[in-house]
């Protein structure tokens, strides 16, 4: 475990000296996604989020809402409708998160996602419930047979008219999970009409999710827009400073 930790640290300070960027130790402060995550929660007093690409809802989000669930309150976004169902079922007992079955898209309202076919699922790894994607070659990444592929038209919505729609006015946590779609979600964020606390996505360099041009692109965008940003071999957590400030 530790010459694990020691390795991730190394691998951490080369992967920001390759964009240019280096990491700061906050004080004695741990700034890991869960601390960030529940100083959040501590100084929101009214903790709202939105999860962009829930699956099926079995995941450390439901976990962080089963935890908090009289603090906590949110929108998941599930466009496939198997998933969505299984999604709705998990979430039936906190009212004050709701399901929305739809896609994030910045200008569509439908778009096709590539999926595998749910009768090939109940024989396959859980893990392959989770790369449905807008990109027709995403399944290659996870060397998933293109015969196990099918296209599903879903509507979609942009991330602004979903806030107008839900008359969102704060967000402390914007979690996304779109298999390849989370640059161009962030990218699109207008920050003077809404600012996360903490924007946590996947950026899979490793796999080619993301190329390493567009993570720093999403990195520069998000250092000019004030956030701190940590980041990890899969996923990223971009936060606002103030966070980690008092108590």
């Amino acid at each position: 475990m530790v010459r694990l930790r020691k390795a991730l640290k190394k691998w951490r300070r080369h992967f920001f000296q390759t964009f240019g960027y280096k990491l700061v130790k906050i004080g004695s402060l741990k700034v890991d996604f869960e601390s960030i995550l529940y100083r959040s929660l501590r100084k929101s007093g009214n903790f709202f989020f939105i999860q962009i690409g829930a699956n099926d809802g079995k995941d450390y989000i439901y976990e962080f809402v089963s935890l908090n669930r009289d603090k906590v309150s949110g929108i998941v976004i599930e466009p496939l409708k198997d998933f969505f169902d299984e999604l709705s079922y998990k979430y039936r007992i906190f009212s004050k998160v709701t399901p929305v079955n739809i896609a994030i898209h910045n200008s569509e309202s439908e778009m096709i996602l590539y999926r595998v076919a749910p009768h090939k699922l109940k024989d396959l790894p859980v893990c392959l419930k989770g790369i449905s994607s807008f990109n027709k070659n995403h399944h290659k990444l996870t060397n998933t047979p293109s015969s196990w592929i099918i296209p599903e038209k879903v509507l979609c919505v942009s991330l602004n008219e979903l806030l107008k729609r839900y008359q969102i006015k704060k967000i402390d946590l914007l979690q996304i999970d779109t298999e390849g779609y989370d640059a161009q979600i962030i990218l699109n964020l207008d920050f003077a009409a809404i600012k996360p606390s903490i924007i946590r996505f996947e950026h899979g360099v490793r796999d080619s999710t993301m190329s390493k041009e567009t993570l720093q692109q999403v990195l520069h965008f998000l250092h000019e827009n004030g956030y701190e940003v940590l980041v990890e071999p899969n996923d990223a957590t971009a936060y606002q400073l103030e966070l980690m400030i008092g108590s």
